[in-house]
């Protein structure tokens, strides 16, 4: 199955729940929560205490800006307080992070001890038996910082797979002066969406030539643009994949439903409400796009605020978001942070949570999340003022209505994959979507044949 697995994370590249303290518990039970705890500091102790410890980050948000150089400030802070750890960072894009980890599973001793993940990439990691499970070295007063439902979403099973950093759940960010000149409201279906689009699709010189563009879409064939082709079938109701009486089943059928949700979204492209050559666009080029003023809705991640405001100022109090639109959740809440490799030592795992803790806590003024645009995964974090604000309204809004669960389904790169595949080929006009539809549920099926 793993060489199956492997196969599958290619393709896609290329492109125990939350312990809270309940009043009323028993004398045994209260002795073994202490009991717990003083393992779990005992544990941080010999980690970063006197045996030199080298810790290897694979890290995709390092190479980004303008919030990379605080992921280089944040180990430099550590090592001074702890001469003893040696914290070496590696730049890697993500793509880059899975292509290069999928590689390693064939040989562990090259793993990094720590290494980034988020919620749609995380399942296909453990799979590969690449993540340590940390749930018993995250200390329970720690858990108890983290905002509600973060935890639960770095679960598999009972295992924590990853340290969560910050949430990312998608929704969409406009222009507000925009809307607010057109007259439009907000949209709530993606029939209004499409219709706001078209109304924001303009010829701005008047030279025949549209230059500005209603929808910001990321139609690259990369996980970037398959997670929110993927997102946005499950604003329609349309569940990818789900577990069902101990089977994987699919909702990617020829019924009428799922072909006007696929049609809808290839046809924003024949209808010219997105940026040309979307086959090309990628997400650092609709990021770029919606900074300089090219469009007016974006489809993202808080992230994508950061990007923006550290590229066009001016765009500071002129942006707001909304939720995705839909009747369905069609966000998971977007957990991203890092896994700590199961092949590291005891003393590297408590040091690799050790200096976690220390990244989420130290740093009062939130520079890393504040300069990105990320809201933090603490419950303190999300108190910060610069996410108080309109342009964060339709994230909190999320998750305040609830997101959906981190998908579990070990083949999610796969699906992702063939999903990708499907709509790249419309755009490109190699075929129709019928055509394409056909070949995706094809695709799927086999699939879902390889993990029943």
């Amino acid at each position: 199955m793993k060489k199956r697995v492997l196969a599958l994370f290619f393709s896609a590249v290329m492109a125990m729940s939350l312990v809270t303290g309940c009043s009323g518990k028993g004398q045994n039970e209260t002795t073994a929560a202490k009991e717990t705890e003083q393992t779990q500091t005992s544990a941080a102790e010999k980690g970063t205490e006197g045996e030199s410890v080298l810790l290897t980050i694979f890290d995709g948000y390092a190479g980004e800006d303008p919030h990379g150089k605080y992921i280089y400030q944040y180990a430099d802070e550590y090592m001074a307080l702890h001469p003893n750890v040696i914290i070496d960072v590696q730049a890697v894009s993500t793509n880059d992070i899975y292509t290069k980890l999928s590689a390693m599973a064939a040989t562990p001793k090259d793993v990094p001890t720590i290494f980034f993940t988020s919620a749609d990439a995380v399942a296909t990691l453990h799979d590969l038996g690449l993540t340590a499970d940390i749930n018993g070295l995250v200390p329970e007063d720690l858990k108890a910082k983290f905002a509600n439902g973060v935890v639960d979403s770095c679960m598999l099973g009972d295992e924590m797979s990853y340290f969560p950093v910050a949430v990312q759940p998608l929704a969409v960010i406009y222009r507000a002066d925009r809307f607010k000149e057109a007259g439009l409201e907000t949209p709530k279906t993606w029939e209004e969406f499409t219709t706001a689009a078209k109304a924001l699709t303009k010829d701005t010189n008047n030279d025949g030539q549209m230059d500005e563009w209603g929808f910001d879409m990321v139609g690259s064939n990369n996980s970037s643009g398959q997670s929110r082709f993927m997102a946005y079938l499950w604003s329609n109701g349309i569940e990818c994949v789900k577990e069902e009486n101990g089977k994987w089943i699919t909702d990617i059928t020829e019924d009428q439903k799922f072909m006007d949700a696929f049609s809808r979204w290839t046809n924003m492209n024949a209808d010219g409400i997105v940026p040309t050559g979307i086959t090309e666009v990628d997400y650092p080029t609709a990021a770029n796009y919606f900074a300089m003023g090219y469009t007016s809705m974006f489809l993202t991640g808080p992230n994508a605020l950061g990007v923006a405001y550290a590229n066009n100022p001016d765009l500071k109090g002129n942006l707001g978001s909304f939720k995705m639109p839909g009747d369905y959740p069609g966000t998971m809440l977007g957990t991203e942070g890092y896994s700590v490799s199961a092949y590291a030592t005891d003393a590297e795992k408590a040091a690799a949570i050790d200096y976690l803790r220390f990244f989420v806590e130290h740093d009062k003024d939130m520079q890393f999340w504040q300069s990105s645009g990320k809201i933090p995964a603490t419950a303190e974090g999300q108190k910060a003022d610069y996410i108080s604000g309109e342009d964060y309204a339709g994230f909190l809004q999320q998750i305040a209505d609830g997101c959906r669960p981190t998908v579990k389904f070990a083949g999610v790169s796969g699906l992702k994959s063939a999903l990708g595949n499907a709509y790249a080929s419309v755009f490109s006009n190699e075929k129709k979507n019928e055509e394409a539809v056909k070949t995706l549920i094809s695709d799927v099926d086999e699939l879902l044949g390889d993990y029943n």
